[in-house]
C-alpha cells in the first residue's frame, strides 16, 4: 500500500521543484502542473501576454516555470530567470540607484523621487539578451551586421582588472554621467580613444545607440525568452521601500517596451515578469501608466471558480493528479475523484467534508493546499491516508506557518512592528467582530503594546482593513452566518457595516477561540 511518504506532494516555491531541472524533475513537475482556470496558457506561448498577476502563494513562479518548459521543448528555445528577491541583491541595487542618480543630475534635479531605472533596465536587458544568445546554434536574430553591432555595443563596457561575475556584470559602472567603454574594430563608433583603446561616452547616449540596434535586428529562427520573478517588495526603511517600488514600476514599463519592439519586427524573443498583486498596490500610484499593459498584456491568477461546488475548485486537481501520479508510480491504477477522496481522506472533518474543509482552510492557493498535506506527510510519514488525527495534529503549525506566509504581503507596506501591532488587535479576541468592536479593541491594546500605539498613530485603522481584507486575513460574514465574503472569492471590497471574520487558517494561531 502506498504510504504518505511516497507521495510526491511538490515544494511550497515552485522554483524548488526544478533546483536541477533534471529529465525526471521536468517530468514529474509538467504531469502534476494544473493551468489556473479562466488563464489562457497559449497566449502566453505566442506572446501576446507576458506579465503573470496574483498574490503570494497562487502559483505565478510555477505557470512561469510550466511555460519556460513548454517554449524550451523546441530545440532552438532558450529561456533564463532573473530572481528579483534573491538575485537582485542590496548591493544590485545600489548600483541600479547610482546609475539612475545619474539620469536625474542632467535632468537638473536634486529629488531622489524622480529617479529613473528604465535607462539601466534596458540596458540590463540588453546586456542579457547578448549573454543568453552568444552559445545559441539557432538565433532569434540574423547574424549580419546589425547583429555584430548590437551585441559589441552591449558588450563595449570596460570590465576592469576585477571582473563583475553574475548579475554585477549587467548594471552599467557610470561616474559622472558617463561609462567607460573598449574600443572594438566591429563598433564602428567614433569617440575620443585613448592610447589603450578606451573612451568614455554618456550613458544615455549609449544606451540610445543600443536602443536603435536592437530596433535594426532582423528575425532569426530561435526564440529567447527571459522571465523576471520575484518581483517582490519589503518595508526595511521609507528610502529603501520607494527604491524598490520605483525600481519594480521601472521594470513593468522597460519589459513592456522592449516586448513592443520584439513584437513590431517579428523577434522570436519576449521577456515575462510575475508581479504579486500587493506590489501593484504599492507602485501604481508612483506616477506612471502601469495599469494599461498589465491589462493588456497580462492575466490575475485567481483559482476560485464561483458557482462550483467545493468537489468541483480546481486548486483540488491538484492534490487528486499528484496522489494519482505517486500510485501509478508504484505500480498502482489511478482512482476516480471519487474514490481518491474516500481512500486517502476521512469522510469528515469538523463536520465538513474534506474538500471543505481543506478549501475553507486556505486561501485558495496552490501553497497552502500543499503546505496543510506536507504537514501531516512530515508528520505521519509512515501512514497510508491523511487521517484525521494527523490533521488535527498538525493544525497549529500550519496556522502559524499560514500567518507568515499571508503578513508577507503586508511587508510591502507595513514595517514588521506594524505587523505585530496587527498581530496583538487580534491575539486572544473574537473570531466574528464589528468594526466599532475592533476600534475598540485597537484602543485598549495600543495601552499594553507600543507596536499597536505606533500602528495607529501612522495608519487609520479603517485604511489597516482594508489591507488585512485585501490580502485575505479578514472578511465579511452576515448575521444569519451562512455567508462569507473574501477576496479571493472573488469580492473587491470590504463592507464596513457587516461583521468582520477572521479566516479560519488563523484562529489557531491567534489564539481565537470564540
Amino acid at each position: 500500500m502506498l504510504k504518505l511518504k511516497d507521495i510526491h506532494l511538490g515544494s511550497t516555491d515552485a522554483k524548488n521543484e526544478l533546483l536541477s531541472s533534471s529529465p525526471e524533475e521536468i517530468r514529474r513537475f509538467e504531469s502534476s502542473f494544473v493551468t489556473p482556470p479562466a488563464l489562457n496558457i497559449e497566449s502566453y506561448y505566442n506572446r501576446n501576454k507576458y506579465y503573470v498577476v496574483g498574490l503570494k502563494g497562487t502559483g505565478k513562479t510555477a505557470l512561469l516555470r510550466y511555460i519556460s518548459i513548454k517554449l524550451d521543448e523546441k530545440s532552438s528555445s532558450y529561456s533564463s530567470f532573473v530572481l528579483f528577491k534573491s538575485e537582485v541583491d542590496e548591493d544590485l541595487r545600489k548600483d541600479f540607484t547610482k546609475a539612475a542618480r545619474i539620469q536625474l543630475a542632467e535632468d537638473n534635479s536634486n529629488e531622489f523621487q524622480g529617479n529613473d531605472f528604465e535607462t539601466v533596465w534596458r540596458w540590463f536587458i540588453y546586456r542579457k539578451i547578448a549573454s543568453s544568445i552568444e552559445n545559441m546554434e539557432e538565433n532569434p536574430f540574423q547574424k549580419n551586421s546589425h547583429y555584430f553591432k548590437f551585441v559589441e555595443l552591449v558588450n563595449s563596457e570596460s570590465i576592469g582588472q576585477q571582473q563583475d561575475k553574475g548579475f554585477s556584470r549587467l548594471i552599467p559602472k557610470i561616474r559622472k554621467g558617463t561609462i567607460e567603454i573598449s574600443k572594438s574594430p566591429k563598433l564602428g563608433l567614433e569617440f575620443d580613444w585613448d592610447e589603450d583603446g578606451r573612451a568614455k561616452v554618456n550613458f544615455n547616449d549609449l544606451v540610445r545607440k543600443a536602443d536603435d540596434a536592437f530596433e535594426k535586428l532582423d528575425p532569426g529562427a530561435g526564440t529567447v525568452s527571459i522571465f523576471f520573478d520575484e518581483l517582490e517588495l519589503s518595508y526595511q526603511s521609507s528610502k529603501q521601500y520607494q527604491r524598490d517600488s520605483r525600481l519594480i514600476r521601472d521594470l513593468i514599463v522597460s519589459v513592456e517596451k522592449v516586448n513592443a519592439v520584439s513584437k513590431r519586427n517579428g523577434f522570436n524573443f519576449c521577456v515575462y515578469a510575475a508581479i504579486r498583486s500587493e506590489v501593484l498596490n504599492s507602485v501604481e500610484s508612483l506616477g506612471k501608466e502601469i495599469n494599461k499593459p498589465i491589462a493588456d498584456f497580462g492575466s490575475t491568477v485567481l483559482w476560485n471558480r464561483p458557482g462550483l461546488d467545493a468537489v468541483q475548485q480546481p486548486i483540488l486537481h491538484i492534490l487528486e493528479k499528484r496522489i494519482n501520479n505517486a500510485r501509478e508510480e508504484s505500480g498502482l491504477e489511478r482512482l476516480s475523484e471519487a474514490r481518491l477522496w474516500k481512500d486517502y481522506f476521512p469522510s469528515s472533518i469538523h463536520g465538513k467534508r474534506p474538500q471543505i474543509y481543506i478549501l475553507h482552510n486556505s486561501w485558495y492557493r496552490p501553497r497552502d493546499v500543499v503546505r496543510l498535506l506536507i504537514s501531516v506527510q512530515d508528520q505521519y510519514p509512515n501512514e497510508e491516508t491523511f487521517a484525521l488525527q494527523g490533521i488535527e495534529a498538525i493544525r497549529k503549525a500550519y496556522s502559524t506557518a499560514s500567518w507568515v506566509e499571508i503578513t508577507e504581503e503586508l511587508k510591502a507596506k507595513y514595517r514588521p512592528s506594524d505587523i505585530d501591532g496587527i498581530k496583538y488587535i487580534f491575539y486572544g479576541f473574537k473570531q466574528i467582530i464589528s468594526l466599532s468592536e475592533l476600534m475598540d479593541r485597537a484602543v485598549e491594546v495600543s495601552n499594553d503594546h507600543k507596536e499597536t500605539a505606533e500602528l495607529m498613530n501612522a495608519n487609520d485603522l479603517k485604511s489597516v482593513v482594508k489591507d488585512l481584507f485585501r490580502i485575505g486575513v479578514i472578511g465579511n460574514i452576515n448575521d444569519n452566518r451562512d455567508r462569507i465574503r473574501f477576496s479571493f472569492r472573488g469580492d473587491d471590497e470590504i463592507l464596513f457595516d457587516m461583521n468582520i471574520f477572521v479566516h479560519n487558517a488563523l484562529k489557531a494561531h491567534l489564539s481565537i477561540f470564540k
